[in-house]
């Protein structure tokens, strides 16, 4: 028979998440406030999960106390699928004009003002 083990599930969706959102174990680590052994530990499913949990709840700004217990948890999308989509995707759904020039044009400088902010977060981090 298997035993229900939520500590593995924890630690599961808790690896799931940080790779979801692109953080590196050091960045969540530190910002978290969870010693670095406790957080390994965490990841393998092993100490005290449900003291540093709300610790992750608090970095992340995940206001659902039982979020990483989920046995089906529904993950943010990834910095890749995110970045895979394009914007004049999007735009062009919603709009029901014609394609002129000035819409490209306008479609261009939004996704090259996106790119940047991309820049200048990846360039935060890093610093």
């Amino acid at each position: 028979m298997n035993e229900f083990n939520f500590e593995k599930i924890v630690a599961k969706n808790v690896r799931d998440y940080i790779e979801a959102v692109g953080k590196s174990h050091k960045w969540v680590y530190e910002r978290s406030g969870i010693p670095k052994a406790t957080f390994y530990n965490l990841l393998k499913g092993e100490g005290d999960i449900n003291k540093n949990i709300p610790k992750l709840n608090k970095l992340f700004r995940i206001d659902d106390p039982f979020y990483f217990y989920n046995e089906n948890i529904q993950l943010p999308r990834t910095l890749d699928e995110i970045e895979s989509d394009s914007i004049e995707v999007y735009a062009a759904a919603s709009f029901a004009g014609s394609d002129s020039k000035e819409f490209k044009e306008s479609m261009q400088i939004l996704e090259d003002v996106i790119n940047m902010i991309h820049i200048l977060k990846t360039a935060k981090e890093i610093g």
